[in-house]
């Protein structure tokens, strides 16, 4: 997960978040269901937003249509929110009908926000905001390279409660993003490093500073997927004393 740089409210969606509050307090009135549509107007904006990925697993998505519009505060217990610009986000469809669902968890002795409030309020959320401003995923969860009966598998680890948890809720271990994981490494990060370590072999210092340049631009570039994947890999897979050697940084990827 990278911290997403959000955008400006889409102009469309302030006058349709007026109308269905107006008529969601109105259901309510009367003992109705909320009628949760419409916020689907801004999916063209977050798909934009977050360079066509999805805001917890990274995974690149070809298209908008069949995706998502994620509440990151879920509409059923924050009906209020439910047209939020802040609390809206892009997720593939397993992040977020498959595992995230209506999970938001808090920490202990966490208050969770009245009705009709604007967040934070008492909360403290242990699932990430990956438009937080405040927050760097990165520092919470670290992908790790393991072995399961010899293989490699790249896993990611909470690093804190949140991370933790994050990992949890959204299913970012699941074991068909460990596999794309582990291919990612395998297929992208691996064969992009090579003309690095060529230039290692060849003693050449000024190619190996190029090669490491094209290498982080490759993998670390905003459109890329699973650029935290990519920037933890390469620290395991180029280890800081070689880096140091050639005067070379991993900055951590900046918000996408």
């Amino acid at each position: 997960m990278i911290r997403i740089e959000r955008a400006a409210e889409p102009p469309a969606l302030g006058p349709l978040r007026s109308h269905r509050l107006a008529a969601a307090r109105l259901a309510l009135d009367a003992g109705k269901a909320i009628d949760f549509t419409g916020y689907g107007v801004v999916k063209a904006e977050l798909f934009a937003m977050q360079h066509n990925k999805c805001c917890y697993c990274e995974k690149l998505q070809e298209q908008a249509k069949y995706r998502d519009v994620e509440h990151y505060r879920p509409k059923a217990i924050y009906w209020w929110l439910a047209w939020t610009w802040d609390n809206l986000l892009f997720a593939c469809v397993d992040c977020n009908r498959e595992y995230k669902r209506d999970q938001f968890p808090l920490a202990s002795g966490s208050t969770r926000l009245d009705a009709g409030h604007a967040p934070p309020g008492a909360e403290q959320p242990l699932v990430l905001d990956p438009s937080d401003p405040t927050l760097d995923p990165t520092q919470e969860i670290e992908f790790r390279r393991d072995r399961v009966h010899g293989n490699e598998r790249w896993k990611p680890y909470g690093l804190t409660p949140r991370g933790t948890q994050t990992i949890e809720v959204c299913g970012l271990d699941r074991p068909g993003l460990l596999t794309h994981y582990t291919y990612h490494v395998n297929h992208v990060v691996r064969p992009k490093l090579e003309r690095f370590f060529e230039a290692i072999g060849h003693g050449d210092a000024q190619a190996v500073v190029r090669a490491w340049g094209k290498t982080l631009r490759g993998l670390l570039d905003p459109a890329q997927p699973f650029r935290a994947l990519s920037h933890d890999s390469l620290a395991v897979l180029v280890k800081a004393p070689l880096r140091e050697r050639y005067g070379v940084l991993l900055p951590r990827p900046a918000p996408r």
